[in-house]
């Protein structure tokens, strides 16, 4: 029964990590390599106003924006990718964690008949409006 309790345990752990390498992997190189040709700056500088709102560089929409259509995993990898400090990445977090996994979370919100463009929305809302209070109090205590 131990034995074939630490077998299960040991394939699933295997299995779990395979599925987040399979994401983390390519967006982690992807950021990486993008990081020295112009298109990090590029990105950054066009989503700079926006980011600023949260106290973010503009780079940081990569994360959110991976985050908001991948999951958290693929968020965690474009954020090591670049360069945030503890408040930033706290920010950021805190965002992609109220609007995260789009496409998989609204097939679910569908099947529990709820509405999606609703609770995109609201989910939008709250990664916003939470995004702007940590990113000012963060601005402010560190």
């Amino acid at each position: 029964m131990f034995i074939e309790s630490v077998k299960t345990g040991f394939r699933k752990g295997i299995e779990t990590a395979w599925f987040l390498a399979k994401i983390t992997v390519p967006v982690y190189m992807a950021v990486t390599v993008l990081r020295y040709t112009p298109v990090i700056g590029a990105i950054g500088e066009f989503f700079r106003p926006l980011m600023k709102l949260f106290n973010l560089p503009g780079e940081a929409a990569i994360p959110f924006i991976s985050g908001s259509f991948l999951d958290e995993y693929g968020a965690i990898a474009a954020i090591e990718a670049i360069s945030l400090n503890n408040y930033q990445i706290t920010t950021l977090a805190l965002m992609v964690l109220f609007f995260h996994t789009l496409f998989i979370e609204g097939v679910v919100m569908k099947k529990l008949g709820l509405s999606i463009t609703f609770f995109s929305i609201f989910r939008f809302s709250l990664a916003v409006v939470f995004g702007i209070i940590i990113g000012q109090l963060g601005g402010v205590l560190w």
